[in-house]
């Protein structure tokens, strides 16, 4: 039997899941395609598991949409719970599971297997941050591990057309443009059980494998209105220039993408890609990935130098994640990040990490701050320079699969 809370809970989802496919649907063009075998597992009252891509913010009501009707639980980051504001208290009312990113969770664990052993079904997002480029991010062993442990039917979600209505470069707003969403089977429950979790991470990395921009490419899918630039913000993400190799030197303004150093410029469209005036600078990267595949190129070059390490000075902000609360200013320090780990110190604390304890690091390309989880206490990191959060992430990423 429900209890008032739960019951409380399957209502807010409704009525949350039909508004945003009318709305959505109108306005967005929003639609979901769904196999047959999802289909009649949504009908059914037997726990399933959809993993979702996480190209953008807006992966969310992509999310819900396809969830729709069956009720489903959510998890989402710790973060997002305690924010003040309308924001966090709607979650709650949800009833979604808050997990600290990147780091080990045993009470969202407890309560995702208890969601499963209750019929419900689950959805999360195991890359556990924002795409940087419209790409996936790694996906941790610890997600087939819990695959395995929850032991129900999964499927996965492709996103589509969400990294260009609200890219990670620039959430300041929406940017209008069509949605859609593939939700399909991937591995039964009976077939779980014979598989090891290695064998079950090469198949969810080998299904939610999407790139925003190639999926693009060919359509006729444009984003923004007539007066808005929707690229605005790129250059927050671009901290080397493909064409003279040298970093921290490109902008963008008006549309117009250029470097300092070596007047590269370059047009971004309402098409979401880039173009080149130049015939010599034909081999430019036309597309967001494009581009941070050549920064991902030179990082591993950098990384394989011995003793290579990139030491920061960043601003300091913590939260302590027990109720809603803002951050609250900690001075500033010097963040190190080498093959040994990472490593932060303060006139207040000290630690260090080593690099197979930190699975990744949520981060904030418009506002160039990285999140860090240790115990209870949220710690965000800001650095001088926005694009700096951009190159640590590439950075940590490229150590690992050194």
């Amino acid at each position: 039997m429900k209890n008032i809370r739960d019951t409380g809970r399957r209502i807010v989802f409704h009525i949350t899941g039909l508004f945003i496919k009318i709305i959505c649907g109108l306005w967005m063009k929003l639609r979901i395609n769904k196999d047959e075998t999802v289909r009649q597992w949504q009908k059914s009252k037997d726990p399933f598991l959809i993993l979702c891509g996480h190209p953008s913010e807006m992966d969310a009501v992509v999310l819900l949409a396809a969830a729709f009707p069956r009720y489903t639980r959510f998890v989402v980051g710790a973060l997002q719970l305690y924010k003040p504001g309308m924001q966090s208290r709607f979650l709650r009312m949800l009833g979604v599971i808050p997990k600290k990113q990147f780091t080990p969770d045993i009470g969202a664990i407890k309560e995702m297997m208890l969601t499963v052993k209750n019929g419900d079904a689950l959805a999360m997002m195991p890359e556990g941050r924002v795409s940087i480029d419209g790409t996936p991010s790694a996906i941790d062993i610890s997600t087939a591990k819990l695959v395995k442990k929850l032991g129900v039917n999964v499927a996965v979600l492709i996103p589509r057309g969400t990294y260009f209505v609200k890219p990670s470069y620039n959430y300041s707003g929406l940017i209008p443009g069509k949605l859609a969403g593939e939700l399909k089977s991937l591995m039964s429950a009976e077939e779980i059980k014979e598989k090891s979790a290695e064998d079950i991470l090469a198949e969810i990395v080998s299904a939610l494998n999407y790139n925003a921009s190639e999926e693009l490419r060919g359509s006729e899918n444009t984003y923004g209105k007539k007066d808005t630039i929707p690229m605005a913000g790129v250059s927050n993400l671009f901290y080397r220039c493909p064409s003279c190799g040298r970093l921290f030197t490109v902008t963008d303004k008006d549309g117009v993408i250029s470097c300092e150093s070596c007047g590269l410029s370059l047009a971004a469209g309402k098409d979401m890609f880039l173009s080149c005036a130049k015939a010599d600078e034909s081999v430019i990267p036309d597309t967001v990935a494009g581009w941070n595949a050549l920064q991902k190129e030179w990082e591993k070059d950098f990384w394989s130098k011995e003793k290579a390490e990139l030491v920061l000075q960043v601003r300091k902000d913590t939260m302590v994640l027990k109720e809603e609360t803002e951050y609250t200013p900690k001075g500033s320090g010097t963040l190190r990040l080498s093959a040994a780990g990472l490593e932060y110190s303060d006139d207040e604390e000290s630690f260090a990490v080593p690099l197979g304890a930190v699975p990744g690091v949520s981060a904030d390309y418009q506002f160039g701050h990285i999140v860090f989880y240790k115990g209870d206490i949220m710690r965000r990191f800001t650095f001088s320079d926005k694009r700096l959060a951009a190159r640590f992430v590439n950075s940590l990423m490229t150590l690992k699969e050194l």
